[in-house]
């Protein structure tokens, strides 16, 4: 065993964890028990950013206002879980497993966070059919957000919607936003005017809620820009007492108005003078103009120095979080090499990374997933990814505060190793090339120009 304190430890620890995870049953995730995201906007739910969130019938929180994060389809997932069954919506994680059985898969490190260890073997013993409260919840109040990213839609983004209502569906067989389906499936958001049950029947379970959690995180749309963002936050402050513990986590694209910023960062403030620890998550995969391309809204320098105002103007750490695509890939190295430059300017020493790095690859929509690219391709992309971030890692990282850490590392691995191994998906070829022509005319933007080293891929496709 490594010395303990170092991240080689906390290696060795997981290693030893996810044994006793596999022991409780091959499939065992606690995230399905401990952890929600809850779309209000729409009552969508889903237990982690993996698996496709699904609908709480409204009858469910009308009856029990719990049911936001116990529905009965949750429920029934929790079962099989516990009976050794791999429920189908969690296959991000049973397809890193399958490439390896030594990699650790968000279940592993999901199980093993230190806001669910110690519940796991309470709820191995329970019965999946018990309503139980999360240790871990995110909620999002509206699709309010002045970005409209390639791969977002409009339930999610304001943005993207009035770009449907504009000029409709995108010519695509799959992510097209076609917002009468929005309407069918229950994904059309409540417009703020009107009541909404959901969020009704949130304010009613959070207080209970609120003193067994150990992480409570916002998150949109772009949260900044919904009055219940600021009405949480004082009540998080008015009630902190209750649960002193409490972290608090707020996604944000940190590209919105210069005013929310600045309204941002004087709440962060304002809860870490209460002693609460808070952490912001942003997010970005590639840099300068194809960052701006595909996050469409973003400007990418702007994005940095409020990344770096809050590590200035506050103690919080700066999460990034990664949606690895088509249109990131050839600057993903460059986007490595940036959070390394941030890490030399603000970590002071190894124990205390302010700039975590998670990496996730897109499955959804599919017309803008990775393996649209060819096998010879990728594998390039990834051995130069691969080398060029092993040069980071403790024993070779050039400057002594900024590093890669082991799970880090492990996430970029198993990147590499999907992009090397995963088939074609010369199907969605076609709906790339319609959506990138639309994208452009409907945007203003020139792919051409912005992707030279992908023109080839786009005539023949």
């Amino acid at each position: 065993m490594a010395e303990k304190g170092t991240n080689e430890y906390w290696i060795d620890e997981l290693k030893e964890k996810r044994i006793k995870i596999n022991d409780i049953s091959p499939s065992f995730c606690s995230a399905k028990w401990l952890q929600t995201t809850l779309m209000l906007q729409n009552g969508y739910n889903h237990s982690c950013h993996h698996p496709s969130p699904h609908k709480i019938p409204v009858e469910e929180v009308l009856e029990n206002p719990a049911a936001l994060h116990n529905s009965q389809y949750k429920k029934t997932q929790r079962d099989k879980m516990l009976c050794g069954d791999r429920p189908k919506e969690c296959d991000y994680c049973w397809k890193i497993e399958d490439l390896d059985k030594e990699y650790f898969s968000d279940r592993h490190y999901k199980t093993a966070d230190w806001w669910a260890w110690d519940k796991i073997d309470e709820i191995a013993n329970s019965d999946p059919y018990d309503d139980v409260y999360p240790t871990y919840l995110e909620v999002s109040f509206s699709n309010a957000c002045n970005f409209a990213c390639a791969y977002c839609s409009p339930e999610i983004s304001s943005t993207w919607m009035q770009d449907i209502q504009k000029d409709g569906i995108y010519p695509v067989k799959f992510g097209s936003h076609d917002l009468n389906y929005l309407k069918e499936v229950g994904k059309f958001p409540f417009k703020n005017s009107e009541p909404n049950p959901y969020v009704d029947a949130f304010w009613k379970w959070f207080p209970d809620a609120f003193k067994h959690l150990k992480v409570f995180r916002i998150t949109g749309g772009e949260p900044t820009m919904s009055k219940d963002f600021w009405r949480t936050v004082d009540y998080i402050v008015e009630h902190h007492h209750e649960n002193p513990e409490l972290k608090i986590g707020i996604n944000s694209n940190l590209g919105t108005d210069p005013r929310l910023i600045e309204r941002l960062i004087a709440s962060v403030i304002r809860l870490e003078s209460h002693g609460i620890e808070v952490e912001i998550f942003t997010s970005a995969e590639s840099t300068g103009n194809k960052a701006e391309y595909a996050r469409d809204g973003i400007v990418y320098n702007e994005w940095i120095e409020n990344i770096e105002r809050m590590l200035i103007e506050t103690n919080c750490r700066v999460v990034i979080m990664t949606t690895v695509n088509i249109l990131s890939i050839s600057t993903m190295q460059d986007f490595v090499q940036d959070i390394m430059d941030l890490r030399i300017k603000f970590n002071q020493n190894l124990a205390h990374n302010r700039i975590p790095l998670s990496v996730n690859y897109l499955r959804y929509p599919p017309h803008l997933q990775c393996t649209l690219l060819s096998s010879v391709y990728r594998e390039t992309m990834a051995n130069k990814l691969e080398v060029f971030c092993e040069g980071w890692l403790k024993y070779d990282s050039p400057d002594k505060f900024a590093r890669l850490y082991l799970e880090e590392f492990d996430q970029i691995k198993r990147l590499c190793d999907y992009l090397r191994t995963e088939p074609v998906a010369d199907k969605y070829r076609e709906d790339f090339a319609n959506f990138i022509r639309e994208y452009d005319r409907r945007r203003g933007k020139n792919f051409e120009e912005t992707f030279p080293e992908l023109i080839t891929d786009m005539e023949k496709w």
